[in-house]
């Protein structure tokens, strides 16, 4: 059996819980460092039991890091893209058999229940498949070029930059660091990871995922710790930077990035605000459950998640009703529960977080359905739908991070894109409609990465890998090209235009 069966999902947790607390180590240049203040971290379903453990990295760890992955990537460069990619996909077999360890992980440390857990472990693989197929296409790292009129052979390349670095996101602690980790080394560089300390030792499979790949010893290197390890980081002398959080810090990365002697790549997946709009001529029972979904699987905590509703007139008061029913069907437990969609919040700070916004709502004079802290030893609240704000309000513009929807009303359709696109975000947006040129106007006007039309039981986008890439726009994205699509692993190279005689040609496509 293994974990897409509950009950053997559920006793694995349960062993989990009573072993041990796992310490992972820094590992550079395959050595293992346990330097820095420990940090020590509490599963979110039951605060009292500590899951795992990591410490806090001291900056000369890191510029080490950093080091040790330039050497080895001056190795990796040399060797040629197609027996990179076949390095890489040796890979798939290891991950394959570490299901069910990396399901348990994220259980723990991070509450997602046992979909969520093991979707995301799943989840690597599917990347593993597509980058690698991807990478292996004809003309994925070298264009088609017509002859020289002068007679020289000539040829447009990508080149690697050397050595990315990359800071990893709580919620999503393995999936989010594999695919950087992935397009990089592919693409030829080197990669220092530095964890997040909400999740080490999930994030530290990656790590354990690159050693089944008969890299350079180095070339992929790892650090762990609180906040201070990544601002050295993102000091450091690497290449480039690949980012997933939020919106401030991206920008923040951004901006240093640009005022070296020469601007340095960030590839950044940033935070959403993410709508859907409901007309009059949608079928409301299809988009409260869209909604329901959309808004409060991961509790909220994904970037992705659906955060605000616009509904114009028809639609708003039949809408609220119908999302307020369906949300108190949402159980939220602990992941061993076997009918628990949604788990705990990440930590107490954001516990604190939801109380505020609550109070907030609650002073507003706003409709609250929902709004509690549970009475259970984790950090759980309720699933929470706030309604009657304009859809300006600061509840219905703020990215919270948080299981709270807001529900506002506006007169029109065109009121409602306007009120959709009100935002420096853009990652995911919605619409469910019965009129085929408000879906062709939305899909025309709508400024998100990634947006769904009256898709039943995702009012956002809330999948992925598959066919479908993930990103976003604006504030919420830095390249405009998206993960698990077919450019994504180019972006960890550079492109390099090559001429020579023809006696040397040759040579042009080494």
């Amino acid at each position: 059996m293994t974990t897409a069966n509950h009950e053997f999902f559920a006793n694995a947790v349960a062993a989990q819980r009573a072993k041990p607390p796992t310490i992972v180590p820094h590992v550079i240049a395959g050595k293992k460092y346990f330097d820095g203040a420990l940090l020590k971290r509490e599963d979110p379903s039951f605060p009292s039991v500590i899951v795992s453990g990591c410490h806090d990295a001291p900056a000369e760890l890191v510029h080490l890091a950093v080091e040790k992955s330039r050497e080895a990537q001056r190795e990796w460069v040399k060797v040629p893209l197609k027996e990179r990619i076949a390095r890489v996909a040796k890979a798939l077999d290891y991950v394959a058999g570490k299901i069910d360890d990396w399901t348990v992980r994220v259980a723990v440390e991070i509450g997602k229940t046992r979909a969520g857990a093991r979707g995301e472990a799943t989840e690597v693989l599917e990347i593993l498949k597509f980058y690698t197929e991807y990478a292996g296409r004809p003309g994925a790292f070298e264009d088609e070029r017509e002859a020289d009129p002068a007679g020289f052979a000539n040829a447009s390349v990508l080149r690697p930059y050397g050595v990315f670095g990359f800071i990893t996101p709580f919620n999503y602690p393995i999936v989010q660091a594999a695919g950087p980790t992935i397009a990089a080394i592919i693409a030829g560089n080197g990669m220092v990871i530095k964890a997040t300390h909400d999740g080490p030792w999930s994030c530290h499979a990656v790590y354990e995922m690159c050693e089944a790949m008969d890299l350079p010893v180095g070339l992929v290197n790892i650090i762990h710790g609180a906040d201070e390890p990544g601002r050295v980081l993102v000091a450091s002398d690497v290449d480039g930077m690949s980012f997933t959080g939020s919106v401030a810090v991206g920008q923040e990365i951004i901006r240093q990035f640009n005022c070296g002697p020469y601007p340095r790549p960030v590839i950044a997946e940033m935070g959403g605000k993410n709508p859907v709009i409901v007309t009059d001529t949608a079928d409301l029972e299809m988009a409260a459950d869209g909604i329901v979904f959309s808004a409060f699987d991961l509790v909220g905590q994904k970037c992705s998640a659906l955060s605000r509703v616009i509904a114009t007139p028809k639609a708003y008061e039949r809408l609220v009703e119908l999302v307020a029913e369906r949300r108190q069907k949402v159980v939220i437990a602990e992941p061993a529960v076997k009918d628990s969609f949604g788990g705990p919040l990440v930590n107490q700070r954001a516990v604190q977080r939801f109380k505020q916004v609550v109070e907030q709502a609650k002073a507003g004079g706003y409709r609250v359905d929902g709004g509690q802290v549970l009475e259970q030893e984790g950090y759980f609240v309720e699933a929470t739908v706030i309604s009657g704000m304009p859809a300006e309000h600061e509840l219905a513009v703020t990215e919270y991070f948080l299981p709270l929807v807001s529900i506002s009303k506006v007169d029109s359709f065109e009121d409602a894109m306007t009120a959709a696109n009100a935002t420096s975000m853009g990652l995911t947006a919605g619409i469910y409609t019965g009129d085929v040129e408000e879906a062709r106007t939305f899909l025309r006007e709508i400024e998100a990465g990634c947006v769904d039309v009256n898709v039943p039981g995702h009012a956002t986008t809330g999948w992925w890998p598959g066919p479908q890439t993930f990103g976003g726009w604006k504030a919420s994205g830095s390249t405009g090209k998206q993960a698990l699509g077919k450019w994504y692993v180019q972006q960890f190279a550079r492109q390099q235009s090559r001429k020579t005689v023809k006696d040397l040609a040759g040579l042009l496509l080494e």
